[in-house]
């Protein structure tokens, strides 16, 4: 007789999912590839983020300052916020002074960008555009260095304000996305912590971080407003706009509020509200917009230059990736069962291939990953605002999708509002860095996440499109390294000392290393006494290397600085607290429209007229290009000069090696 078989199968109660490991080894897998991923940049870049001499050490010079006393805007001056130069001069405090200590902080800063990131976009998407995030970011944007200028990345930034600011935007975003989630009223403090943060820091993100609050605000009132019965109308809808600005408010004031106290036992109350609303400031009062209009160099940053040619060429050249895009989408159209994916992707891509014409008569043009970098940002800027409109559109309507499109309307928005000043020029490989990674993950967003969407009735996800656009973007980003690699490679001269030491482009590529290590080596040889220092046209790095103050609230002083404040001005602050010596470098300057610092009244003649007259030359290096002096550095004394210093021979030396 035939024994009976036994089940197998477990009871319902106690049954284990077949593949229970599975969620636990894509986590681990997840965050061991990203982890990995990060550290690998970090080795091969390190410590060649930077411009030894410009940007950069500025925010070095301010934190030190501000750790020894000196009080920010009235002693010290900086274009932005203060947020970012308290948390480094606090941490100089604890850590000690020495570059390390801010590289330290920056890679902390960077891992938590990384993990806002990936939980944003794993919060609109899925794990797969959580993790394609976080890693493109990682390997275009966090370490970024794709021409000889530095300093346009996450670890060395050219404005600490640059990196805190877009901290404080993935706050608000992860914020706003957990309480459309969770509906915790908690969570609106996060995001108003967030904007707090921006709000201290830089312009740009507080434009973003608003847009996002107010349009979230805005819908969810309008929602409520709309439901019938008891949890529904107008009044429903007031109370939870009070209560939910109160908590938005607390976030906020929680940032703000020490700040501010902390300026007030500085210098009072009307320094303290100056102080603490700096940023926002500056784009009321026209100092930015003066700043511009003084300085062809940043007309040209901005693409205010020639707008409209400017407009036409990013149009044009954007063209030629949506030409690709297209064919490949339409080529391709049985056989990935594109017709069962939802409809609106594809009519926002539509839209873009409409302004893709005439596009690819600019194909010559994209011959390297920055050029085709710069194409992307148009076609990227309107796939980012048409998404974040319709999700707008769909969120106003309400209904099943409403948080969706919530979610979507909220990160678009932001997205686009961070974008729109590159849309005149599309300088990722400068301001890029921290204004472009929303958008650019927010498009990765739209064909990986949402073109996976299926149809309503459609059986199953089509996975095979998204993967095939997952490579190509992995395939970008890893040949946008391979150009990073080739910068790191190069940058192998010795600047600075100790925990100081940095690596620069040697002198055949740049001479900005080799300028500052003249500098100190010219201090030490012949004005080691000298208490303070000045250096024009840039040059505070040699400032925060020898540890030697200026005597000037400013602190750069090329064309840009010397129009945001007037030459005048800064020649009467000269005039009244004259340092015991003083720097000029010459290297050329044409991104100014003038060569060199003192060549005109706007790059400061009468400046440098005064420190002839009142200085005479002691140390001289550099090297001389045809009849033009370029690339050389100058250090002065004050008259009478002291009996045991004698005036160097006028012929330049060479830079001496470090």
């Amino acid at each position: 007789m035939r024994k009976p078989t036994r089940s197998k199968a477990r009871p319902k109660g106690n049954a284990r999912p077949a593949r229970w490991w599975l969620p636990w080894a894509l986590a681990a897998a997840e965050f061991l590839s990203l982890g990995g991923l990060l550290i690998f940049m970090l080795a091969k870049s390190w410590l060649r983020w930077s411009d030894p001499l410009i940007d950069f050490p500025k925010n070095l010079y301010l934190a030190w300052r501000i750790s020894e006393g000196d009080r920010l805007y009235q002693t010290v001056t900086n274009w932005y916020g203060p947020l970012a130069h308290l948390v480094e001069a606090a941490a100089f405090r604890v850590f000690g002074v020495g570059i390390d200590t801010i590289v330290g902080m920056n890679i902390v800063l960077t891992i938590v960008v990384v993990l806002l990131l990936r939980a944003i976009f794993g919060a609109l998407g899925n794990r797969l555009t959580g993790w394609l995030g976080a890693v493109v970011f990682i390997q275009v944007f966090a370490f970024g260095r794709y021409i000889e200028t530095a300093n346009f990345n996450f670890i060395t930034p050219y404005a600490s304000q640059a990196t805190y600011s877009f901290l404080g935007l993935l706050l608000v975003l992860w914020g706003l996305l957990h309480h459309l989630k969770s509906e915790r009223a908690g969570w609106l403090s996060v995001a108003g912590a967030g904007f707090g943060l921006a709000y201290l820091d830089k312009p740009e993100a507080i434009l973003a971080g608003g847009a996002a609050l107010g349009i979230y605000f805005a819908l969810q009132a309008v929602r409520m407003a709309r439901q019938p019965g008891p949890t529904g109308g107008r009044k429903v809808a007031g109370a939870w706009l009070a209560k939910g600005a109160g908590w938005l408010a607390g976030g906020f004031f929680l940032v703000w509020l020490p700040v501010f106290v902390f300026f007030l036992t500085e210098g009072g109350l009307a320094y303290a509200m100056r102080a603490t609303n700096y940023a926002p400031l500056t784009l009321l009062n026209g100092s930015i917009r003066q700043a511009v209009e003084n300085s062809p160099m940043m007309l040209g940053f901005f693409g205010f230059d020639h707008p409209w040619a400017n407009f036409l060429r990013q149009t044009l050249a954007g063209g030629i990736m949506l030409a690709v895009c297209g064919v490949m989408i339409f080529s391709s159209w049985r056989a990935t069962r594109a017709r069962q994916y939802g409809g609106v992707w594809w009519a926002w891509v539509g839209l873009l291939l409409a302004a893709a014409i005439g596009g690819y008569g600019l194909a010559h043009d994209a011959d390297d990953w920055l050029r085709i970098g710069r194409a992307i940002i148009f076609p990227v800027f309107l796939t980012t605002a048409g998404a974040a409109g319709w999700s707008v559109r769909v969120a106003w309507r309400g209904g099943t999708e409403f948080k969706r499109a919530l979610g979507l309307a909220v990160v678009g928005v932001a997205a686009s509002l961070m974008l729109i000043r590159m849309v005149l020029n599309a300088n990722i490989s400068h301001f890029g860095f921290f204004m472009m990674p929303l958008a650019a993950l927010f498009w990765i967003q739209l064909v990986v996440g949402e073109a996976a969407r299926p149809r309503p009735g459609s059986p199953r996800k089509n996975w095979l499109l998204p993967v095939a656009f997952s490579l190509l973007v992995l395939s970008g980003a890893i040949d946008l390294t391979r150009m990073e690699f080739v910068i790191y490679t190069e940058s192998n001269m010795e600047v600075g000392s100790g925990r100081d030491r940095l690596y620069s482009l040697p002198l055949k590529y740049m001479p900005n290393g080799s300028i500052l290590n003249a500098m100190i080596v010219a201090y030490q040889g012949a004005l080691p006494s000298a208490k303070t220092v000045v250096a024009f046209p840039e040059g505070i790095a040699v400032n925060y290397h020898l540890r030697v103050p200026t005597t000037l609230t400013e602190l750069e002083f090329h064309p840009t600085a010397l129009g945001y404040v007037g030459p005048r001005q800064v020649l009467a602050e000269l005039q009244a607290h004259p340092p015991a010596a003083i720097f000029v470098t010459f290297r050329n300057y044409d991104e100014f429209s003038d060569k060199f610092f003192g060549q005109s009244a706007a790059s400061g003649s009468e400046i440098m007229q005064w420190v002839l007259q009142e200085y005479v030359l002691v140390a001289k290096a550099g090297r001389s290009r045809d009849t033009l002096t370029q690339d050389t550095m100058d250090l002065y004394a004050p008259k009478p000069l002291p009996a045991q210093n004698s005036p160097v021979a006028t012929a330049p030396q060479p830079f001496a090696p470090r």
